[in-house]
């Protein structure tokens, strides 16, 4: 991955997913580039018909221009690795439409940026910006939890439906995303009724790609998604997950009938997002 994305609205969630995008692409010659998005509701015309040409400059670009250039110079201090490069960019729109404007310009291969998790009695698991870049942007997408710190992941959860397809593409985009070969996959097929053909499908895929040592698998007939990733979550050492997103969205296959605080711990794992 040559070129990556990173959001920050500033706030410690996202400042912990750009350490993290910073440590787990450690080795790697990378061009990241570090964007803010600045909301096109934040100005009325009044503002604009009222605010001098400067006055107007420094409150939508000057100002977060600045502090981006003081965080990617915090964060070559901190780092010092010549492998990477790091742009600043200040957006004025609506925030998807930026993103997948850069996407295009950049030639961007993954978009990395934090979320709150499940915050106390609103028992929201993912706030607006994520559900959008995750819904409405069609790249690869990295999501890490506020409060996770970076470890090499290790454990790495696959959950599949009947509609997921799992293809030697994506799981070399998986291998070069992680690049660590020490990685155990545990990939769960969850299917309605017994299907023998999924199962032949998936572990003749995964053999091309791993060795049988690196990777469980696991063949489950008639039990909610949501029931087996949590169950799976809660009963394993996970410390990474992998989602395939179709047009139905992922969060309603994942959540539906369930009590959203049951996915507290799932909110705490680094979500690695692939689309269908």
């Amino acid at each position: 991955m040559k070129n990556i994305l990173l959001l920050t609205d500033f706030s410690e969630a996202s400042k912990n997913a750009i350490h993290y995008a910073l440590q787990l692409f450690e080795n790697n010659e990378t061009t990241f580039h570090l964007v803010y998005v600045h909301k096109a509701s934040a100005f009325t015309s009044a503002d604009l018909m009222t605010s001098s040409t400067d006055n107007l400059y420094a409150s939508i670009v000057k100002s977060p221009q600045e502090d981006l250039e003081d965080l990617v110079n915090s964060l070559k201090t901190s780092y010092k690795n010549d492998k990477h490069t790091i742009n600043s960019h200040v957006d004025y729109d609506v925030f998807t439409d930026a993103i997948n404007q850069l996407i295009q310009l950049q030639n961007i291969d993954l978009i990395v940026m934090g979320t709150n998790g499940v915050t106390g009695a609103d028992e929201v698991v993912f706030g607006s910006h994520t559900l959008n870049v995750i819904r409405k942007v069609k790249c690869p997408t990295l999501v890490i939890p506020k409060d996770f710190k970076f470890e090499t992941p290790n454990e790495v959860l696959i959950p599949l439906d009947e509609k997921d397809h799992l293809n030697k593409t994506r799981l070399s985009l998986i291998s070069s995303l992680l690049h660590n070969k020490e990685t155990k996959f545990h990939v769960l097929r969850v299917i309605e009724t017994e299907n023998d053909s999924f199962k032949e499908a998936d572990v003749e895929v995964l053999n091309s790609n791993f060795s049988e040592e690196n990777y469980s698998y696991f063949n489950i007939t008639n039990v909610p998604l949501h029931y087996v990733v949590d169950t799976y979550v809660q009963t394993n050492t996970i410390d990474f997950e992998v989602f395939i997103i179709q047009q139905t969205t992922f969060f309603e296959r994942l959540f539906k009938g369930s009590p959203i605080t049951k996915h507290s711990k799932v909110a705490k794992i680094p979500l690695f997002i692939l689309h269908d």
